[in-house]
């Protein structure tokens, strides 16, 4: 499924009642672009549908959590950013004291537009309320199964653009464990600034590879037991967070839209970053 991106090239301001006016039910249109601010990172609406959730037993790489699949529908209107949040976006953030700023050190000279790092589960619902208190609209992260409907883009294969790595599609790392790797068009021994890949179907950037991203749900290893309607699962170990799409560093059956990973709700490194979405 490829879906055309109309692209609306404005800045909406959200004010308190703004959405009581139309103007979320506006923007909502699958394949509207916008942002809610000009700090706010740019998110694209996407389509309503159902997809098969995790990976059949045949595919290449495949672990045991990720089945069997079960049928997941997105039956809700759902903007998910168009990249990984950028350090931008995060150093606004900090300037309004909304994040913190404890690893700023860590996370090297070249900021602007590359996606941020070191970022911690809680580091990432910040940057979250931030949003949704500046913009009076739903920010959060996304669930896992909103992440992999986003990832697929439609479909079905090991990755959005089909059954093969492509270097030129994703920022990875070597075919075997472990390290960057510059290659081909990827000259970026860590995460890449985003956009320098091209977009999946449904006009998102860097869903396999770059950054590992954190995502709502507590991890479990059966994903047969999570909701088939989009929603966050708060079953399981709470502790630990699952993480998808895989890094920079990764091999390439990590970057898979099927694959699931754990990590402490501490753990943070130049691997790491996340993506927000928002409902009306």
């Amino acid at each position: 499924m490829r879906m055309a991106v109309a692209i609306l090239t404005l800045t909406v301001l959200a004010l308190p009642g703004a959405a009581a006016l139309g103007q979320s039910s506006t923007l909502f249109k699958p394949g509207t672009e916008f942002r809610d601010c000009a700090e706010c990172p740019v998110m694209v609406v996407l389509p309503k549908a159902s997809f098969m959730m995790g990976s059949p037993e045949s595919e290449t790489g495949r672990s045991k959590n990720e089945g069997p699949q079960r049928k997941v529908t997105i039956a809700y209107p759902l903007a998910v950013g168009k990249f990984e949040v950028t350090f931008d976006e995060w150093d606004a953030c900090l300037a309004e004291a909304g994040c913190r700023g404890r690893r700023t050190e860590r996370q090297g000279k070249e900021r602007g537009t590359r996606p941020v790092t070191h970022v911690d589960w809680n580091d990432a619902q910040a940057f979250v309320k931030w949003l949704s208190d500046k913009t009076h609209m739903n920010y959060r992260l996304l669930s896992e199964s909103e992440w992999e409907f986003a990832a697929r883009a439609g479909a079905s294969t090991q990755f959005s653009w089909g059954a093969v790595p492509r270097r030129e599609r994703a920022n990875y790392g070597m075919d075997e464990c472990c390290g960057g790797f510059i290659s081909a068009t990827d000259p970026w021994e860590l995460a890449a600034p985003v956009g320098s890949f091209p977009p999946n179907a449904f006009g998102l950037h860097d869903l396999h590879g770059n950054l590992w991203e954190w995502v709502e749900d507590c991890w479990d290893e059966n994903p047969v037991a999570g909701p088939s309607n989009g929603s966050v699962r708060l079953t399981g170990d709470c502790g630990a967070r699952v993480m998808r799409g895989g890094s920079w560093a990764s091999m390439p059956v990590r970057i898979r839209a099927a694959f699931r990973h754990a990590f402490s709700l501490s753990d943070n490194d130049n691997f790491i970053g996340f993506r927000v979405a928002r409902t009306e």
